[in-house]
């Protein structure tokens, strides 16, 4: 996998840190060199082709001050980041920062462990370059435990409608949906028995599906979880609008069947490559191969058709500082406010797919021309006007496991939308207790 957060959970494509090898440390040790420089160690997951972008941005932040050394260790992708991240921690081998984390609702163990620097202090320094302001509600929360900063959005991403404007051409469709019930219909349009599905829907057992399906609830009027966090609302009318949705274009034959799924099946960038499927939702990070496959001309965006309101759910990839002497926790914020200046993230997000995580880098002379440029990348940066983020809590994790365990089941048609969403209740109430 490649650094796409849920950004894509299909992604996102999600790139997580491993937290294995070690250099640096929250030991305490100052790290000072005999330049006098403080290392500040890095952790960050591959990001392929662009990898030595991101070595030339270091570089440039090494060489624009005296005080501190950056030190880049890549970490392979790996499904359970956090908890190698918990022992890198207990046995103190940790690094000083980690850039990009594409799992930001799991943080909450890393700071139930005291091991996280809560970021309000620095934001709300005069001198600082970041402020809370910078960053839509949505963005800021997806860092935000019990009412404190620990990570910000360094890596912006949301997903939209992708579909074959081939396949559109060859079926008698001029234009793109623009709401769930009009995407229903051009479903049936377009599927042709077991040849070519009209619509990708994410059937699996992984966090993919309740990243997508919280979209659809919201669109359809209702609630993940209350206002305080302590009890999961979406076995409510609304949910079952949301799930039926879905369910009912797989009983009716017009969605991607789970039996064509394969493990290799990023964001389902298969099923639209091998054209099985003539929609799919997917992130902007998979234009490139769909372009590729398909023929950019022949690869239109749409914004996610809605049930009701417009709704859209954020992924991101959130950088944190993990604690250790004075100077590492201030050398690793200097990189920070680096990392995250409008023309640094402006011209890692046009390398990379991602979208601007902060106002100041959205109105960079350099994004808003690649927008202009782009404008089926602006079709991502438009929704996210309106996107919300997952809760961060310590219990998203198992909340989200038994969500998607019972959707999954709803989707294979061995439950009812009602008895899925019943039973994800319950199971999620007992890990938020």
């Amino acid at each position: 996998m490649t650094s796409r957060s849920l950004l894509s959970y299909a992604a996102v494509a999600v790139v997580a840190l491993t937290a294995t090898a070690c250099g640096g440390s929250v030991t305490g040790n100052d790290n000072a060199e005999t330049d006098g420089r403080t290392t500040i160690v890095v952790w960050a997951g591959s990001t392929g082709a662009t990898e030595p972008l991101k070595r030339q941005l270091i570089d440039a932040f090494n060489t624009s001050q005296d005080k501190y050394t950056i030190e880049l260790e890549v970490q392979p992708a790996s499904a359970e980041a956090h908890a190698k991240l918990i022992n890198a921690v207990k046995n103190k081998q940790g690094p000083n920062l980690v850039l990009d984390d594409g799992q930001p609702q799991g943080l909450g163990q890393v700071i139930a462990m005291g091991s996280v620097v809560p970021l309000d202090t620095y934001l709300d320094a005069a001198d600082s370059s970041l402020k809370k302001s910078d960053f839509t509600k949505g963005m800021l929360d997806t860092g935000t435990f019990n009412g404190q900063v620990y990570s910000l959005p360094t890596q912006g991403g949301d997903f939209a409608l992708i579909y074959n404007k081939e396949m559109f051409k060859a079926a008698g469709i001029e234009q793109p949906p623009a709401t769930w019930a009009e995407l229903q219909e051009d479903a049936a349009k377009l599927t042709k028995g077991t040849e070519q599905y009209g619509m990708y829907l994410p059937i699996g057992n992984g966090e993919g599906t309740s990243y997508y399906w919280q979209a659809m609830l919201w669109s359809a009027g209702g609630s993940f979880i209350n206002a305080d966090n302590t009890q999961v609302e979406f076995n409510s009318p609304e949910g079952v609008t949301a799930l039926k949705a879905w369910t009912d274009m797989i009983k009716k034959g017009t969605a991607y069947p789970t039996s064509l799924k394969t493990p290799s099946d990023n964001g389902n960038t298969v099923a639209m490559t091998s054209k099985k499927a003539a929609m799919a939702i997917n992130g902007a990070y998979n234009l490139g191969v769909l372009d590729k496959a398909l023929g950019k001309e022949n690869v239109g965006v749409a914004p996610l058709p809605p049930i009701g309101e417009p709704a859209m759910n954020l992924g991101s990839n959130n950088s944190y500082i993990l604690r250790g002497t004075p100077a590492q926790q201030d050398g690793a914020w200097a990189f920070l406010q680096y990392w995250l200046k409008p023309d640094v993230q402006a011209k890692w997000d046009i390398a990379n797919g991602f979208l601007p995580t902060n106002t100041k880098t959205a109105d960079d002379p350099s994004w808003t021309k690649y927008l202009a440029e782009n404008p089926r990348i602006k079709v991502f940066a438009d929704e996210l006007s309106y996107a919300k983020s997952r809760p961060s809590i310590e219990a998203y994790a198992a909340v989200s496991t038994a969500l998607y365990t019972e959707l999954e089941k709803a989707m294979l048609l061995k439950q009812t939308p009602e008895e899925a969403l019943k039973n994800a209740e319950a199971a999620a109430t007992a890990a938020l207790k």
